[in-house]
């Protein structure tokens, strides 16, 4: 039973040691309106391993925060374009 439990702790821990948290920014084309947003946010937020989501109405960008070992930008960009915009990759701004 101890092996059990510490091959079991060995393993959680293992998962969340090669996780990263990465930034994705994407242009979205069709926002019009406030709830423009507010869709992109929810359909984004159903992805499992989204941290963050940032979305301006103004700029037409949504900047993500996101789980790599759970998702990655072709997903995330296949989500918003799902909702009825479209979503092109960006190379996120430092600073």
């Amino acid at each position: 039973m101890k092996n059990l439990l510490l091959t079991l702790f060995a393993s959680i821990i293992a998962q969340g040691a090669f996780a990263e948290s990465k930034m994705a920014c994407f242009a979205v084309e069709g926002m019009t309106c406030a709830a423009c947003t507010i869709t992109t946010k929810v359909a984004v937020k159903k992805l499992d391993g989204i941290e963050d989501i940032k979305v301006s109405l103004d700029e037409k960008k949504a900047e993500v925060q996101f789980n790599d070992t759970k998702t990655n930008s072709d997903e995330i960009k296949k989500k918003i374009d799902s909702v009825g915009y479209k979503a092109t990759l960006l190379q996120c701004n430092k600073g």
